[in-house]
């Protein structure tokens, strides 16, 4: 062990492409003991760690990463984080899954859909009394170019933006409207894993809400920077104080005493949300190995203790502009290094290099991951007359484009699999039960002589050899983390899908059987809120927290490894 810590190097982290970053990260990786990159004045070093970045990385980023190197963005990971793409995402996960997607305002994309939202003001100005709308653009954040209209002469169409209707009756505080800034940890998406923070934010308007003045953005919009600049952010307002965030754990005992058992039930709802939103984006995104997605979720509650989506950040703001701040984001990005097994102190590239693994690319995009490999036959003699023909590529296509039926068999492997399967009761059940899943893929190749049911090449997505290797090798990363054995909880990080997992094996799932799994873990959670609702004399602590908890988990059949994702009390 001497010997070891003689050559160990320190643990390195890189900000972006210049050094600069948010001053609280800088200060969290500085009590870790890390060491900061020194390769941005010209200086050669190649060797770093951590790679911290605001914006996405390029592509070929990806393909050089080592075992020993992370970065905290996943390719096309971000496909959420517009307000565009998100709300054409959800709206195409509404058309196919009903009204579980039924947690984002209608939305209009200009200036493709202008007519439709002229269209669409003009039927609710003779049914309403004048619905309001808000205008977001789609590339801007921090609350830059969002105003509230009525009339469709008052809006102002500029770039590319989105018209939401607005949610006229949000749930405030001491007249004070809110929304929630929840922390949200994706490892992987294929197959998905989301870690949600315990602890969050609530950030309010510094001016009373009010639908009598539209055009005051103090009253409407949350944005804490924007309501720094506002004349009452530094008063003492009423249940308030001064400044304008709370924490999750404020809100919550603000909740309780109102809204009793509707109120553990609301977390379960914005958890589910998350897990949905996620969802929309997974089919699209390519396994990546030593890569990790860190996501702000917005979520405003109505009147009716509803929660609304009203955007997803890439790159949250790690500023430590109050004491709410230092509060929350501080032991989150302890605990979030915790979770990706990334060292507390110099443990360095030498305790930090894990198992050797198959490299496969499986972080780069689609059309490039998906791309089956052909093997070149060697050529003969015979000299070709013109230009020699390309090596022809099969992609291998998502599961849910694919509607292939399974390769016939003939009559004598029919019989002999039927006598091969009695016990089992199906042919899957077989591959399924075999040892690792390295074993399995290499049983699933088909011989040339007689066709086997368990070869999986014909249905595509994760079903083909080449995906689940890439899967398998995203999920185990160079610093030993194994994300098919993704722990349940990590200091306040609570595992939020998979609800449950596996033994010994990775879940590979499609879209719709996760959809199906929060599709019944919401109807389960209201059971328990309805039944628990009757006992009103209870108090609401920890202790029915748990009695919560523990109904929920009979209910849905969960072992200990299954979560219940509460602010704390």
């Amino acid at each position: 062990m001497a010997e070891l810590c003689e050559v160990d190097e320190p643990f390195i982290y890189r900000l972006n492409d210049n050094g600069s970053g948010p001053s609280l990260l800088v200060k969290v990786c500085s009590e870790r003991g890390w060491r900061i990159y020194q390769g941005y004045n010209g200086c050669v070093e190649e060797r770093w760690n951590l790679w911290w970045r605001t914006s996405a990385f390029p592509a070929a980023s990806y393909k050089t990463l080592g075992d020993w190197q992370f970065m905290n963005h996943i390719p096309k990971g971000g496909s959420i984080c517009r307000k565009d793409s998100l709300s054409r995402l959800l709206r195409c996960m509404r058309r196919i899954y009903g009204s579980i997607y039924e947690f984002s305002p209608p939305c209009f994309h200009l200036p493709l859909e202008y007519a439709k939202l002229v269209a669409e003001c003009s039927r609710l100005r003779h049914e309403q009394d004048g619905a309001v709308w808000i205008h977001k653009p789609v590339a801007q954040s921090q609350g830059r170019g969002i105003f509230l209209f009525r009339s469709i002469c008052e809006m102002r169409c500029g770039s590319a933006a989105v018209v939401q209707r607005y949610i006229e009756r949000p749930l405030l505080i001491a007249g004070y409207k809110f929304d929630l800034r929840l922390y949200v940890c994706v490892p992987g998406y294929r197959p998905l894993t989301a870690y949600m923070y315990a602890e969050g934010l609530a950030r309010f308007g510094t001016d009373k809400y009010t639908l009598s003045d539209i055009h005051n953005p103090y009253r409407h919009l949350t944005n804490s920077s924007l309501n720094k600049t506002g004349p009452r952010y530094a008063e003492c307002k009423d249940r308030i104080g001064s400044g304008c965030k709370w924490t999750l754990k404020q809100v919550r005992r603000a909740l309780v005493g109102r809204w009793e058992a509707t109120e553990w039930l609301v977390w379960q709802r914005i958890r589910a949300l998350v897990t949905l939103t996620l969802l929309a984006q997974a089919t699209g995104t390519p396994p990546a190995r030593n890569c990790f997605e860190f996501y702000g979720f917005d979520v405003l509650l109505d009147d009716a203790l509803k929660p609304w989506l009203l955007e997803v950040n890439l790159s949250p703001a790690l500023a430590a502009d109050c004491e709410a701040d230092v509060t929350v984001k501080r032991p989150m990005l302890h605990e979030l290094f915790d979770l990706l097994g990334l060292p507390m102190r110099h443990t360095g590239l030498s305790l930090l290099q894990g198992p050797p693994a198959t490299h496969i690319n499986s972080a780069s995009s689609d059309s490039c991951d998906s791309t089956v490999r052909t093997v070149q036959r060697p050529r003969t003699s015979v000299p070709s007359a013109g230009r020699q023909r390309p090596l022809r590529r099969r992609r291998a296509m998502p599961i849910h484009c694919v509607t292939l039926q399974a390769p016939s068999l003939d009559k004598d492997t029919e019989s002999n699999d039927k006598g091969k399967y009695a016990n089992s009761g199906s042919p899957s059940s077989t591959s399924t039960s075999s040892g690792s899943p390295e074993e399995s893929d290499c049983q699933s190749t088909p011989s040339l002589a007689t066709p086997s049911t368990e070869d999986e090449s014909w249905r595509g997505g994760h079903a083909t050899a080449a995906s689940r290797r890439r899967m398998i090798n995203a999920c185990s990363w160079g610093n030993g983390v194994r994300w098919e054995r993704a722990p349940a909880r990590v200091g306040q990080w609570v595992r939020i899908y998979p609800h449950t997992l596996p033994d010994n094996e990775i879940q590979i799932e499609e879209v719709r059987e996760s959809v199906a799994n929060v599709s019944k873990f919401v109807r389960a959670a209201r059971e328990v809120a309805r039944e628990n609702a009757r006992d009103a004399r209870a108090p609401r602590d920890s202790t029915r927290d748990a009695d919560f908890e523990a109904t929920l988990r009979k209910k849905l059949a969960y072992g200990p490894n299954f979560e219940v994702w509460l602010p704390p009390v």
